[in-house]
């Protein structure tokens, strides 16, 4: 519906500029003749007339030389006439979009404000996750465009091929999870390897292995801490999306990671809409 108005008001606009366009052009092309008229002698009038007559008719086949009765006046209005044009202002129309523009300028408000809320509460979120596991190497926190990562090297929370979470990984989760709980942004688990090769009957690929990991960490979220599933999804980019080059061990274990991503309300417009939830609200 609004997209129509919106359109209507578009065609209407643009009807109005052509119009007063048109007006504004002729206008100044008279006074510039005009004034050109002004700076010419008596003896050159006729000529310059005959000139600017064959410029705009195209009939018109007088020699320079050639003389006509027709009245210099007369040419003059003759040249300069044009249809008359009419501006009028539709009421209806002009209320419907300024009715449209306050909507949009008010929708544009609602979402700067919950962007100043959201990192706001972002940066709550990191400074709570760092004093939490006191700064350490192995978790970090990341704001970026997209949203807050938290990003935890896979030794912290697998042993090496492996998509089974340790014991002593869970209570990170479960700090992370009490973090995280009550926020209502969706959240994403990413899932993250290096370049090396595997195959096993488990894993064929890389690719297999990160998405399990990832997945794996969901079940834990939702089954032990009690976390919303519509509001988490999986990921597994295997050696597709490095941080680091996979030359050297180092730079190999810097790959293999997991990020816990808490997506932005401007990233929401992108993620699928959940049609159950849509109709409950």
């Amino acid at each position: 519906m609004k997209t129509n108005i919106l359109n209507n008001n578009q065609n209407y606009i643009n009807r109005w500029v052509v119009s007063y366009a048109d007006f504004v052009t002729m206008l100044l092309a008279l006074f510039m003749v005009m004034y050109a008229l002004s700076q010419l002698d008596i003896s050159h009038m006729k000529t310059f007339s005959s000139s600017i007559d064959r410029a705009f008719d195209g009939n018109s086949k007088l020699p320079n030389n050639s003389t006509t009765n027709l009245d210099e006046k007369s040419r003059l209005l003759k040249l300069f006439k044009t249809t008359e044009t009419s501006v009028y202002i539709d009421n209806n129309n002009s209320l419907t979009l300024d009715t449209s523009s306050k909507e949009l300028k008010k929708q544009l408000s609602s979402f700067e404000n919950r962007i100043s809320i959201e990192s706001a509460n972002f940066e709550n979120i990191r400074k709570t996750i760092k004093n939490e596991f006191n700064n350490t190497q192995n978790i970090n926190v990341i704001r970026e465009p997209r949203g807050l990562l938290i990003r935890l090297n896979d030794t912290v929370l697998f042993d090496r091929g492996s998509d089974i979470i340790k014991d002593n990984a869970l209570n990170i989760l479960d700090k992370i999870a009490v973090v995280l709980k009550n926020e209502t942004n969706s959240i994403r688990i990413e899932g993250h390897t290096d370049n090396l090769p595997i195959k096993t009957d488990k894993f064929p690929s890389n690719w297999e292995l990160s998405t399990a990991r990832a997945t794996n960490i969901i079940k834990y979220l939702v089954e032990k801490q009690k976390m919303n599933p519509t509001r988490l999804s999986a990921a597994g980019y295997g050696e597709y999306m490095p941080i680091s080059g996979n030359g050297t061990e180092i730079e190999r274990a810097t790959n293999r990671r997991v990020d816990i991503v808490v997506l932005s309300s401007s990233s929401k417009i992108f993620e699928p809409v959940n049609i159950k939830n849509t109709q409950n609200n």
